[in-house]
């Protein structure tokens, strides 16, 4: 009874391990208990032997076909198992997973990339199903990859991943997983099989095209030009960001697939005046292959129509087949605008050129003569003007003045060479013969460098002024004449004016010479004396009247070593008791840094002598309750200002006082302060007058700072001493 089943179970054992049943002992078990059943089931009894061995054997064979059939391989295992041994062959990395998840298998590339061991990744493998993966994923990309992983392990869903994966030497890499679950004869996944291929380089190229496509979108957008694409037939394709907002035409208009509403909105912005030539240009440009250039208006979104130069170029392929056709258009409204203002600038230019009353003409920077102006050829004569245009050397001689023209061609030239500005008064021909005069100035265009463009020439006919200033001249030479012969009288009145005070001195000093002479007995010491004072009374006298005379007749003095503010203290004690007589008080303000200079001594004491007479008798004529005349010196420059200042009336007319015969005063004869005038004018300097805001006037003349020659001795005119003796 117990050899029967022992040979069922060894007959069984034997069949799974024939059939390598990969699920044996649960066979087995299976088969022990069905054993039992049957040596207890009452079919067992009274069977022989010999049929109970060959049943048994009829059943281990039917039991070993039957477990082939159950432990049939999927033809993926099939063919795993044939190449399983290249596995390390497999392009890029390979690797494979139970259907949970686990690691199965991972080919050497792959443990190499990641940098660890087959010991290592199985004891990663261990810890739970992706770990084995996870651990080297990027951390930004885990858990999108978690999520798709978990996904396909419950649906059986293919796997295609991209993700960033680190390498042993710690960078990052994307890499695209392909997965595909291997399936039984019930479909029941059994595996699970990939490969890995690197794509970073990919990834790269793919981004950094796309960047360049960004770039080249942006730029097209962005530049400042009006960018149109065409299909080779003409059909417009693609117009860019500035040229649809600048035309206004809406998005839904740029449809490149509604081509014929796409050309009628573009159509619609062209001017109607040049929409035909536009539309035959575009076809004759289509039709031919040749370049597209026209200028036209164009209307912008706000309804202006503005000037666009228009170009297009065909792109063709290697056969020479037109691709596509690209266009740009600018905005050359402002350039049309300014190019017309220029325009009408230079006719107006051209047209003042012409009409203005003067001969204007240009020339090189070597000094020939291209350009007159119609008032120039109109006045010379046409001939004239072409010969000159040619450089005939002959005919402009003869345009010249035969007295001028040695002195005109030396001038020109050392101009010319020079590079400078030229003036001249000459004579030049008419064409009908005549020689007018005129007044030539030429002036030099330099350009940023400083050297001469051109050169630019003005001849102002003057004929009429000159000769109006000869007759003119010849006039005031009669006029002098003749008041020179009226004024005779009032001249001599003048003169005796100025040596009046010497005259005085003269006839008192000879009485008093008399007296000492017929006195008991006669004092010869003081007539000695006396005489001596009436000798220097003549010669003051005398001095007075050859210096008007030289100062009419422009005669030089000799100059010598004057110092204004010793001249202006000394005036001022030899008058103050003849002004404290009429009840006037001077007072002086003098600067001790005013230096001493070259001048004549005699010529500045009647000059200050005068202006302080003057501004005594000015506050005789008002009532005031303190009559003061103030003197002052100052430096101003590389000049010496001396001022008298009154209160009195003030001054009527500044500008005429100075002219010979004007005067305010009753009993004057005008002849004072001209001749201060002439003898300030004499030394250089300056004589001025003006009133004064509170009231009064205030006289000033300066004198320039002379050097003093060294043969100076100072002051050769004792004439403070004649005054004081006359006194």
């Amino acid at each position: 009874m117990l050899s029967d089943p022992t040979a069922m179970l060894v007959t069984v054992a034997a069949t799974c391990l024939l059939a390598k049943c990969r699920h044996a002992i649960p066979t087995l078990l299976a088969i022990f208990f069905a054993t039992a059943c049957f040596l207890n089931s009452p079919f067992y009894d009274g069977v022989e032997p010999t049929e109970r061995l060959f049943g048994f054997g009829a059943s281990a064979i039917c039991l070993a076909m039957l477990m082939k059939l159950a432990n049939a391989k999927t033809l993926f295992d099939r063919v795993y198992e044939t190449v399983q041994p290249n596995i390390e062959d497999i392009p890029g990395f390979g690797w494979s997973a139970y259907a949970d998840g686990r690691l199965r298998f991972l080919n050497p590339k792959a443990l190499n990339y990641v940098g660890v061991t087959a010991a290592e990744m199985s004891a990663i493998s261990k810890i739970d199903n992706h770990s084995w993966w996870s651990k080297f994923v990027h951390p930004e990309d885990r858990d999108g990859c978690m999520d798709r992983w978990d996904h396909s392990l419950r649906t059986g869903e293919p796997i295609f991943e991209e993700q960033r994966v680190r390498r042993h030497d710690g960078t990052y890499r994307w890499m695209r997983d392909a997965a595909i679950a291997s399936r039984d004869e019930n479909g029941h996944i059994v595996a699970w099989f990939a490969t890995t291929v690197d794509i970073d380089d990919q990834r790269k190229a793919e981004a950094a095209l796309l960047d360049s496509q960004t770039q080249l979108q942006q730029m097209i957008d962005t530049v400042p030009a009006l960018i149109w694409c065409a299909t080779a037939e003409g059909q417009p394709s693609y117009i860019n960001t500035p040229l649809r907002i600048w035309t206004g035409i809406p998005l839904e208009s740029t449809n490149p697939g509604d081509s014929a509403q796409f050309a009628k909105a573009i159509m619609a912005t062209i001017h109607p005046e040049d929409r035909a030539i536009w539309k035959q240009s575009l076809e004759q440009a289509l039709n031919s292959g040749q370049a597209f250039a026209l200028r036209y208006r164009q209307r912008r979104h706000d309804g202006v129509y503005r000037w666009i130069d228009g170009k297009a170029e065909a792109l063709r392929g290697h056969d020479g087949s037109i691709i596509q056709w690209y266009g740009v258009c600018l905005d050359i409204n402002d350039q049309v605008e300014a190019t017309e203002a220029v325009r009408k600038s230079e006719n107006e230019l051209r047209l003042l050129i012409d009409t203005v009353p003067s001969l204007i003409w240009l020339m090189t920077p070597e000094g020939m003569p291209y350009y007159f102006n119609k008032r120039f050829v109109d006045w010379s004569g046409l001939s004239v003007a072409s010969a000159l245009l040619d450089g005939d050397k002959l005919k402009m001689v003869e345009f010249i003045h035969p007295e001028d023209r040695v002195a005109v061609d030396s001038a020109i030239k050392q101009t010319i060479a020079a590079g400078k500005p030229f003036s001249h008064k000459g004579r030049l021909r008419r064409k009908d013969g005549q020689y007018r005069w005129m007044q030539s100035r030429i002036e030099p265009l330099l350009n940023e460098d400083g050297e001469i463009i051109r050169w630019y020439g003005v001849n102002l006919d003057i004929d009429d002024e000159v000769r109006a200033q000869e007759a003119l001249r010849r006039s005031d030479e009669r006029l002098a004449r003749a008041l020179r012969a009226a004024s005779l009288s009032e001249l001599s009145v003048s003169i005796a004016h100025e040596l009046n005070q010497p005259l005085q001195a003269l006839v008192a000093n000879s009485h008093a010479f008399k007296r000492w002479l017929d006195a008991v007995p006669p004092n010869l010491d003081r007539a000695n004396r006396t005489a001596e004072w009436i000798v220097r009374d003549a010669d003051a006298a005398a001095q007075v009247v050859s210096r008007i005379r030289a100062l009419f007749g422009k005669a030089v003095f000799p100059k010598h070593k004057v110092d204004v503010n010793a001249l202006i203290t000394d005036l001022r004690d030899l008058i103050t008791d003849r002004l404290i007589a009429q009840a006037v008080k001077i007072e002086i303000d003098l600067d001790p840094h005013v230096p001493a200079t070259s001048a004549d001594r005699v010529q500045l004491e009647q000059v200050l002598l005068n202006l302080i007479r003057n501004a005594s008798e000015a506050m005789q004529e008002k009532t005031i309750e303190r009559q003061l005349v103030t003197i002052s010196s100052r430096v101003r420059g590389e000049m010496i200002e001396i001022e008298v200042r009154d209160r009195g009336t003030g001054i009527i007319d500044p500008d005429k006082i100075f002219e010979p015969f004007f005067t305010t005063k009753q009993d004057g004869m005008g002849m004072g302060l001209a001749i201060c005038h002439s003898i300030i004018e004499a030394h250089q300097g300056q004589l001025r007058a003006e009133t004064l805001p509170g009231g009064g006037a205030a006289v000033t003349f300066s004198l320039p700072i002379r050097p003093i020659e060294a043969n100076d001795s100072g002051n050769p005119d004792p004439w403070p001493e004649r005054v004081a003796a006359s006194a």
